[in-house]
C-alpha cells in the first residue's frame, strides 16, 4: 500500500515536468484550439503564442521539480497517515497548476499590446 501512495503522490509533479518539457522543447508551431497554452492573450498573435508556450514550459518544469522535491521530503519526514498526506499533496499540486497561468497572463499583458504585438 505504501508504494501505491508514492505513485499517487508523484503523478502530479511528474506530469507537470513532462508537460513543461513538451511545451518548452516541442511547442505547438501554429495557434490552435486543441493543444498548447490556449488563452485569449496567448492566441492574439504568433509571437504571443510562442512566448506563452515556451514560458509555460519553463514554469511547469520549475513548479513540477519544486513540488516533486517537497513531496519526497514530506513523505519521508512528516508523520501523517499516507492517505491524508496524499490528499494534501493532491490539493497543493492542483492549486499550483494554476500559478503559471496567472504569471504568464501578467507577462503577456506587459510584453504585448491588446492586438498581441510586442510593445
Amino acid at each position: 500500500m505504501k508504494n501505491f501512495f508514492w505513485i499517487v503522490d508523484l503523478i502530479i509533479p511528474v506530469t507537470l515536468i513532462v508537460i513543461g518539457l513538451i511545451y518548452k522543447n516541442n511547442p505547438q508551431k501554429q495557434i490552435n484550439q486543441i493543444s498548447g497554452y490556449r488563452t485569449s492573450g496567448s492566441m492574439k498573435s504568433q509571437e504571443a503564442w510562442d512566448y506563452a508556450n515556451y514560458r509555460g514550459g519553463q514554469l511547469y518544469i520549475i513548479i513540477g521539480v519544486i513540488l516533486l522535491v517537497t513531496i519526497i521530503i514530506s513523505k519521508l519526514f512528516v508523520p501523517i497517515r499516507a492517505e491524508y498526506l496524499s490528499l494534501i499533496h493532491a490539493g497543493i499540486g492542483i492549486s499550483l497548476m494554476f500559478v503559471p497561468v496567472i504569471i504568464i497572463e501578467k507577462e503577456l499583458k506587459t510584453k504585448f499590446d491588446e492586438n498581441g504585438m510586442i510593445k
